[in-house]
């Protein structure tokens, strides 16, 4: 004669609703403007990312020191990836930027193309 036991189906319904397991992890929130520092092997450079957050997804724009563009990517959990391209006349330079979220600081490596892999850090700047 078998038995039926539900010993385990009560165990994991008690940590749903203790919240002790959970269905997807919430991704960080990186809405608003960033202050980021490039470090590259001979120097720095400081850009400026807007950022807008709709769930996972991100859009916005991008400014180099001397041109702009828009930038898209995801967030998932405390990992942030965003690209996009900054045209300037004839030429121009791609950014791939991937790294982790803690509250308001960023940090992690950029692609840039030509201009190698680099690493950066980011201030989100506070709400007035």
């Amino acid at each position: 004669m078998l038995k039926k036991t539900f010993f385990p189906e009560l165990l994991l319904c008690v940590f749903c609703l203790t919240g002790l397991v959970t269905a997807e992890e919430e991704s960080a929130n990186v809405a608003g403007t960033w202050s980021i520092t490039i470090k590259f092997i001979a120097g720095t450079g400081n850009h400026t990312a807007v950022i807008e957050q709709k769930g996972e997804k991100l859009s916005g724009t991008y400014k180099g020191e001397i041109i702009e563009g828009t930038l898209n990517g995801t967030v998932k959990g405390n990992t942030v990836d965003f690209s996009g391209f900054l045209k300037h006349e004839a030429t121009g330079v791609s950014f791939h930027y991937t790294g982790t979220v803690d509250g308001d600081t960023m940090s992690g490596t950029v692609e840039m193309g030509e201009y190698w892999t680099a690493t950066w850090t980011a201030k989100r700047a506070k709400k007035s």
